[in-house]
């Protein structure tokens, strides 16, 4: 089902929104007296304002004040108001000969005082009838007079039991305040739920893309304003494609130089089956052109093998081994293949306590057997390639070896400096024949595998020189 993110967080922040509107409604009702209907609020209005004037008028001139304040009101106001005399027993005698009610003889409190409306009121309206609706006063001539004020009556005119009953709504929440809630509601979540899933859906259609072979989708141009973790995530996205191309296309090219390189050693394979048919006294030699073929492929397939193994970051984190010890292992073996061209090659490394690497030992021997190769192979009788095994003493962070290896050839040109370390990639040079251009890619792939680096650039007085930079193990 298309759509269920949304839906989920639509539904969810909807009902979260109702509730909190509805909850923060009803705590300020209890607290605020704010979801008083209007005839609870009128009826205060007519109380207070009645009492006043009757009480004020008994005060100022007893009952005869009185008659002439009540002459002025309409008569279905004036039985809101009851007087008694207050005789020193304390019984009470109706003055304006309306009879009270039963529950509003003297000495008892009323038992409908002030509760106006239909069903309970939120919020303790029983508090205001002894102060509002039952008053004592006292006239100019020292008569004491009780007022009471007959809200039983003033609730059956304002809200007569025949006329139109309010819907029961729940807490008595207003309808209004039911639907602002359940409209902003859906909204807001909405518009939030949309906001969310609309990227997210995007995202998954571009990965269905990707799955699909497709890496030239990108996200973040069309999330480029988007300043959170989805535009972040749209990001990484971005990243892990043009990756995932490059490691694509890298393999493409890849197999089409292996390709291309095994075309030339197989046709020669050709040629000296059939010069071997042709000629049945010349097969020794075609025997030998053979074997050589077939070595120089197998020796091809090992460095491909090797550069995958590298490409892949084929390495033992829990391997450690000396870098010295290897360095002069090395550079021995390559001593002993400089005799032939009479090629010197010096070592020169500092003096430290520790020389401990964490990684491959193997994979690092191929990249600095590689890189010394590459530098006689570029080198003449007479020549010196000097390599020096070093760290930066200087520096604050010291957590990096140096190994350099100098040659005194005739370098590279400088457009051709960033794609020496690229597979099949060669350079001319008196001893280009013997290899494949594959030595260099893989010391570039099997120091990446231990977290470091490499570089290239020609020296001042001539040659080439190449700098590995691995970390320290500390």
């Amino acid at each position: 089902m298309h759509g269920r993110l949304f839906w989920k967080i639509l539904l969810g922040l909807w009902l979260t929104f109702f509730v909190i509107s509805q909850l923060l409604w009803v705590g300020f009702s209890f607290y605020g007296r704010r979801d008083e209907p209007p005839e609870v609020r009128i009826g205060r209005h007519i109380m207070s304002l009645q009492m006043a004037l009757a009480t004020k008028a008994l005060r100022q001139g007893g009952m005869a004040e009185l008659e002439r304040t009540l002459a002025d009101w309409p008569k279905s106001e004036r039985g809101y108001i009851n007087v008694s005399i207050l005789s020193d027993n304390q019984h009470a005698t109706a003055i304006n000969h309306q009879p009270l009610p039963q529950s509003e003889r003297p000495g008892e409190l009323p038992a409908q005082l002030g509760l106006l409306g239909f069903g309970p009121v939120p919020g303790d309206v029983t508090d205001w009838p002894d102060a509002a609706s039952l008053q004592v006063v006292e006239g100019p001539d020292g008569q004491r007079y009780r007022v009471l004020f007959n809200t039983m009556r003033l609730q059956q005119d304002l809200m007569p039991k025949n006329g139109p009953e309010p819907l029961p709504f729940f807490l008595h929440l207003p309808p209004p305040m039911i639907w602002i809630g359940a409209l902003g509601g859906l909204l807001f979540s909405g518009m939030l739920a949309w906001n969310l899933s609309r990227p997210l859906s995007r995202l998954r259609a571009s990965f269905e893309r990707v799955a699909q072979g497709d890496l030239s989708i990108r996200l973040y141009p069309s999330m480029r304003r988007r300043h959170d973790e989805i535009g972040d995530v749209a990001r990484d996205f971005d990243a892990m494609v043009s990756r995932l191309s490059i490691l694509v296309s890298a393999r493409e090219q890849l197999l089409h130089d292996v390709s291309h390189e095994l075309r030339s050693p197989l046709a020669r394979l050709q040629l000296a089956i059939g010069l071997a048919r042709q000629n049945p006294d010349n097969v020794e030699n075609a025997l030998q052109r053979i074997e050589r073929e077939a070595e120089r492929m197998d020796k091809m397939i090992g460095e491909v093998l090797t550069l995958s193994r590298a490409e892949n970051n084929a390495v033992n984190n829990e391997e450690y081994f000396d870098l010295l010890g290897l360095v002069i292992a090395v550079v021995n073996d390559a001593r002993y293949e400089a005799q032939v061209p009479g090629v010197e090659i010096a070592l020169s490394a500092g003096d430290y306590d520790d020389y401990t690497v964490k990684g491959s030992a193997e994979l690092m021997r191929h990249a600095l057997d590689n890189i010394i190769r590459n530098a006689l192979r570029f080198s003449s009788r007479g020549q010196q390639v000097l390599v020096t095994l070093s760290r930066d003493d200087k520096s604050r962070d010291d957590k990096e070896w140096y190994i350099d290896v100098a040659d005194s050839g005739p370098g590279v040109e400088a457009s051709k400096l960033s794609s020496i370390f690229d597979p099949f990639m060669r350079i001319d040079s008196p001893q280009s024949g013997k290899g494949y251009g594959l030595g260099l890619a893989i010391a570039r792939k099997a120091v990446v595998a231990h977290g470091g680096r490499i570089e290239a650039e020609n020296r001042a007085q001539g040659g080439l020189q190449i700098r590995i930079c691995i970390p320290r193990w500390q």
